[in-house]
């Protein structure tokens, strides 16, 4: 029960804001979270859906055969070759149920998921990224490990590593529409790069990854 506060704390919600949304009072959340009390099964159904993890992880089981060395980067040149971390861990320790849990549902079909839930998963699916900058967008800080999807493919409004124009790889927000896709660049002020499908099939935008989660580190 005590993974609870974790993923609270990812969806950036209260206690009192969770209690809100699964129709109970706060000092029960804070009861979950001590492992001191255990939601009804109505209850920890609504948990699963706003906080969007599996029903097991809930009351802080997981299935799989334990959890799976996922390798971190410091920088993806812009050829796709990858340079290992050597400012924090080399790899991350992840279980097979956070991996499935993190990838998107539009790529469930793709990875041939949708239909056997209990597929494995492939480590290689997924990579660390360590981020230093401290101009990004919100929703990634400064000295974290960025959790990578690998596909090719935009997620419209979500932040993806990429390479543009050759260079290393960079966090940016991509927005998809029928002309192409505007990129979305953090930088010392907002400044955006519009891409038409014929520069994309060209090589101009190149994309690594899709973030599907940031980890804090121990650095400052």
């Amino acid at each position: 029960m005590k993974k609870i506060r974790e993923y609270r704390l990812r969806a950036n919600l209260s206690q009192g804001q969770l209690a809100e949304k699964v129709n109970v009072k706060q000092p029960s959340v804070s009861q979950w979270e001590r492992g001191t009390a255990y939601p009804a099964i109505d209850t920890a159904k609504k948990l699963c859906e706003v906080l969007q993890i599996p029903f097991n992880m809930i009351f802080d089981q997981y299935s799989g055969e334990g959890p799976l060395d996922i390798p971190v980067y410091s920088r993806i040149r812009g050829s796709g070759d990858p340079v290992p971390s050597t400012r924090v861990e080399s790899s991350l320790r992840v279980s097979e149920e956070e991996l499935r849990r993190l990838i998107p549902k539009s790529e469930l079909e793709v990875r041939g998921l949708s239909d056997d839930p209990k597929a494995k998963i492939d480590p290689n699916w997924f990579f660390g990224y360590y981020c230093e900058s401290d101009n990004l967008a919100p929703m990634i800080l400064p000295h974290t490990i960025n959790l990578i999807y690998r596909t090719d493919k935009p997620h419209s409004n979500s932040i993806h590593l990429v390479s543009i124009e050759g260079r290393d790889g960079s966090l940016v927000r991509l927005i998809q529409n029928e002309q192409g896709i505007l990129a979305l660049i953090k930088g010392t002020s907002d400044r955006y790069r519009y891409f038409k499908q014929q520069e994309i099939r060209n090589g101009a935008l190149i994309i690594f990854g899709l973030v599907v989660e940031s980890r804090k580190t121990m650095l400052n």
